[in-house]
This record gives C-alpha cells, sequence and structure tokens, in this order.
C-alpha cells in the first residue's frame, strides 16, 4: 500500500490513535499473535514505565484490541473485539513502516490528549445496521 492508496477509513483509525507508544504497542502485539505480554515486558520493549504501559494496555483492552489473559495477572493477549477492527490493524502494520513519518505526524498533530483517548475509544465502537 503506498502513501497515495491510504483509505478513509485507515486514515480514520490512525488519527484516532492515542500516541506512538499506543501504535507501537498494538503493532508489537499484533506481530505476536497468541503471545501474552505483561506490563513489564511492554514498558521495556516501547521505553515507557510499567505505569504508562498498564494504563495503556487497559486503554487498548478497553478499545477492543487486546484481552487481559486470565491465567496471569497483568499479561494480555492481542484479540481484536472483530473483524473489521483485526483488518484495519493488519493495514497500519503494512502501511506504518513505510510511511513512518506520515504516520507519526498524524498521530501528533491531533487535538488535545483527552480528546485523542476519547476518539480512540470511540473509533472501536461498532453499530449493526438497522
Amino acid at each position: 500500500m503506498s502513501s497515495l492508496n491510504l483509505s478513509n477509513e485507515l486514515r480514520r483509525f490512525i488519527n484516532s490513535i492515542a500516541s506512538i507508544p499506543h501504535l507501537e504497542t498494538m503493532l508489537l502485539l499484533q506481530q505476536n499473535p497468541g503471545q501474552a505480554w505483561n506490563v513489564a515486558a511492554i514498558a521495556q520493549r516501547i521505553y515507557i514505565s510499567q505505569a504508562q504501559a498498564g494504563a495503556m494496555l487497559k486503554e487498548l483492552s478497553d478499545a477492543g484490541i487486546c484481552q487481559p489473559v486470565a491465567s496471569a495477572t497483568g499479561d494480555y493477549i492481542y484479540a481484536p473485539a472483530f473483524a473489521e477492527l483485526a483488518q484495519l490493524i493488519d493495514q497500519l502494520a503494512e502501511y506504518y513502516p513505510r510511511n513512518l513519518i506520515k504516520v507519526t505526524n498524524m498521530i501528533h498533530t491531533k487535538s488535545a490528549s483527552g480528546q485523542r483517548v476519547q476518539m480512540f475509544a470511540d473509533a472501536f465502537k461498532f453499530h449493526k445496521d438497522k
């Protein structure tokens, strides 16, 4: 996918991502399906504090991107809530390495942090057509 083929859906999805650590964590989970990640491992891999990693994993879980592992407190596994969400994350995983600056600029140039977190959560609310 080239930068000219950024779909509207992928653009909206990228614009909903709260921060670069959220993006990097989401892609790390996506690249390692089936692997459980704990807060300490994410913190070390993404270069953030364990408190930040814990809060971020909770947000990603609330957004339907991952879920806590029942047998291990603090561990999360990649588990998109909807097929459409998994497809968007797969598209992002392909698009991001080829358009790193564009994607990071899209995330950095958004409005205030509180609005970004809400946009991120809202991006994963899927509604059935009536």
